[in-house]
């Protein structure tokens, strides 16, 4: 899995390649949450090169979107592979996230 970050303006790019899963959560968790707390910018993530995400993944979404919400900040999914948008609707959060 690779992570890409761009801050521009108001807001934090994060770009997400590969698959998120048992084998990677760890990486993409202290990611995340590296950059909700520490950086006061809306957070855009692009997960259109992502094919797989399990439930795991599913709850630092979750969690980054608490984050932001609570500090003000919005968290937007700006991009969606077709497989990870299957697993957001099955588990009703494709409202929640605004998809």
């Amino acid at each position: 899995m690779k992570i890409e970050v761009k801050e521009s303006g108001n807001a934090v790019s994060i770009v997400v390649v590969g698959d998120i899963e048992m084998m990677t959560i760890k990486e993409f968790k202290e990611k995340l949450f590296e950059i909700g707390q520490n950086v006061d910018k809306d957070v855009e993530l692009d997960l259109s090169n992502v094919d797989y995400i399990d439930s795991s993944g599913v709850g630092v979404l979750i969690s980054l979107m608490k984050l932001q919400k609570k500090k003000g900040k919005n968290f937007k999914i700006t991009k969606v592979s077709s497989q990870v948008m299957n697993v957001l609707q099955l588990s009703s959060l494709s409202e929640v996230f605004n998809l």
